[in-house]
């Protein structure tokens, strides 16, 4: 059985054994994946830079809140959704029917939470654009893209769930590919004729709108979407929502804390935008984290032979650990290289970028591990994380200056390492269990 899909064998080779043969077929489709991943994100990082160049510093302030905002949204209406997306449909994905009925229970859920999140959000975001300037019309008009884009989000994260179940790894690649060109086509197309916030925003919204209708017809073709909700599926969502919500509505708002406290502190816009700016740099990751959803973590939910899981455990939080020392090695004996895409406004962050990129290594681990865990649903105890970040938060207090960038992202980075060590224990502790179960 292969590790990383469910595909037939092919004629082998002369000279090379079948376990050879396996291993230069998943390093043949990995290597494809990830130059393509590459691709794409050379893409929406051009798109990026493009709009930290552009963009005043003012307005990518309101840009920078607006998306983190957003991704609050998202993850709020995603408590345990995404989990229970990925554990049950690893053992229903190849039935039509049955997994149709899967994916339709996942959107009935997340439309009922997002309403929760909305009524939660929005004010946050009203205020947080007024501390920093924003004139009422604009409010309103930020407010209004990202709730349509937020609208088309939640059935796209729902819908991924389909082509990554069925390792349709090209498919994948395509709609991300098309939808990558798309946002940079309108970017250089506008954006330096109107360089607003709202113009930002309404592409990215425009974006999710075409990544919608190209997943939905994808998904029509392989899933039946016509399928009732099951009730069963319904309950185990929900067990699983109960079991994360602390966790995760702590996280959502910890995942954005160096917006949220930049934003209310900081003495002018400018400082929001440099951590948005930085954030950009960041966005290197997204290819690991991608590899990380679409190949590597489906790949380990399917997969349910003790050592196999344990093999491909390390190999994967090992190759994590290697391209995290990498980047954090780059940025710290390269800085002047690194900031120099972002443009002469922000070329001073040298002790900025490192904390921020340090913070990204942190967190791009620790998500790796928890992806890894939540599609076995070793997420019993996971909560343990809040009460030690709060500590560790209030030890910090003391000593932060919160109206700098510095400060901050110091803050943010520590804040990080509690959630680092819970979930290397969840780890440690799901394949305590399978040896339990096997003894």
């Amino acid at each position: 059985m292969s590790f990383f899909a469910p595909v037939s064998t092919p004629v082998l080779a002369e000279g090379y054994t079948p376990v050879l043969r396996r291993a230069f077929d998943h390093a043949r489709r990995i290597g494809n994946y990830a130059l393509v991943q590459a691709a794409v994100q050379l893409l929406a990082f051009t798109s990026g830079i493009l709009l930290v160049r552009w963009l005043p510093q003012r307005e990518y302030a309101y840009f920078t809140i607006a998306n983190a905002m957003q991704a609050t949204l998202m993850l709020l209406a995603d408590i345990g959704i995404s989990t229970g997306l990925i554990s049950i449909g690893g053992r229903v994905w190849h039935d039509r029917h049955r997994f149709g009925e899967l994916i339709k229970t996942g959107v009935a859920v997340r439309r009922r939470l997002a309403a929760v999140a909305i009524v939660v959000v929005t004010p946050i975001l009203y205020a947080m654009l007024s501390k920093n300037g924003a004139s009422s019309i604009d409010i309103v008009f930020l407010i209004v893209l990202v709730l349509i884009g937020f609208t088309f989000q939640l059935s796209i994260d729902v819908f991924s769930v389909v082509p990554r179940l069925h390792s349709d790894i090209r498919r994948i690649q395509t709609i991300d590919f098309t939808c990558a060109v798309f946002r940079l086509l309108l970017i250089l197309g506008l954006i330096y004729v109107f360089s607003s916030a709202g113009l930002a925003v309404a592409i990215a919204t425009a974006t999710f709108l075409l990544q919608y209708l190209l997943l939905r017809s994808y998904a029509g073709k392989v899933v039946d979407l016509n399928a009732r909700e099951n009730p069963e599926d319904r309950r185990e969502i929900m067990r699983l929502i109960k079991n994360l919500a602390a966790s995760a509505v702590f996280y959502c708002f910890q995942g954005q804390i160096t917006v949220f406290l930049i934003s209310f502190f900081a003495r002018h816009a400018g400082s929001v935008a440099e951590v948005g700016a930085l954030g950009r740099l960041a966005m290197i990751f997204t290819v690991l984290m991608n590899m990380m959803t679409n190949i590597f973590v489906p790949a380990f939910a399917r997969s349910h032979e003790k050592r196999k899981l344990a093999l491909l455990y390390v190999l994967i939080v090992g190759g994590v650990l290697l391209f995290s020392a990498a980047v954090l090695a780059g940025a710290a004996f390269f800085p002047d290289q690194f900031l120099f895409v972002l443009g002469n406004r922000y070329a001073h962050l040298h002790r900025e970028l490192l904390l921020m990129v340090a913070g990204a290594v942190v967190s791009a681990l620790s998500g790796a591990l928890w992806l890894l865990n939540a599609s076995k649903v070793w997420v019993t105890g996971s909560w343990f994380y809040i009460p030690l970040t709060l500590a560790t938060q209030a030890a910090l207090i003391p000593f932060t200056d919160f109206s700098s960038v510095a400060g901050v992202l110091t803050f943010n980075l520590i804040s990080l390492l509690p959630g680092l060590v819970v979930n290397l224990a969840l780890g440690y502790r799901g394949f305590r269990s399978l040896v339990s179960a096997v003894g």
